[in-house]
């Protein structure tokens, strides 16, 4: 079963009531797919909740256990394997935004952290799975991405990326890619849509 937005408010929620429960507040850092769906309006659901613990990994992954058992959830539903896509060039202060506080601000047990649009939209360049045999959302979420940050040509694309990942200068599949990506955009914006990708509740005009 997919993770839509409620789904991952619940565990979150869960999560949160349990830190709270033991005179915690926990610090995560949500990503991918489950960020989308969270911050986004064009993104519905994703497989599991990519997330990373500022602190206390170990502590985060025995309330999620609890989590996972209580409302029937995979074993993995939490999964910090998003790690190995992180920028060394970031930290929670610069580059994300708090985005909610569960079970609520009255009982901040869990502090939830999203990375603002463009640091998602670098992951996804260097993450670049938009082979349609991969069965990834991948080209969707760039292509709205790319509208909310408002790049606007082809050739910064590699440079944009490289603000956070100064190996997408040398990225093969990135450079091989780019070209796809772009036709991909031009189609995509002559297509109608009933409102604007929005992330954050911020989109291109509103910036």
């Amino acid at each position: 079963m997919p993770f839509t937005r409620e789904r991952i408010v619940a565990a979150l929620r869960e999560l949160g009531a349990r830190a709270w429960s033991r005179g915690l507040t926990i610090d995560l850092a949500v990503y991918g797919g489950s960020c989308l769906a969270l911050a986004s309006n064009f993104r519905a659901s994703t497989r599991d909740v990519d997330a990373v613990a500022l602190c206390n990994q170990a502590i985060v992954d025995q309330l999620a256990a609890e989590v996972a058992t209580t409302l029937g959830l995979p074993a993995s539903w939490l999964n910090d394997g998003v790690r190995t896509y992180l920028s060394s060039r970031t930290d929670v202060q610069a580059q994300h935004e708090l985005f909610a506080t569960y079970p609520g601000e009255a009982e901040p047990g869990l502090r939830v952290f999203v990375p603002n649009a463009a640091y998602m939209l670098a992951m996804k360049l260097m993450a670049l799975r938009i082979d349609p045999a991969a069965e990834t959302q991948d080209l969707p979420d760039i292509l709205a991405l790319l509208d909310v940050v408002g790049l606007q040509r082809k050739e910064d694309i590699v440079e944009f990326a490289a603000s956070f990942y100064p190996e997408a200068r040398i990225s093969g599949k990135l450079h091989l890619a780019i070209d796809a990506i772009w036709r991909e955009r031009q189609r995509w914006e002559q297509n109608e849509r009933d409102e604007p990708p929005r992330y954050l509740g911020r989109g291109r005009a509103s910036r």
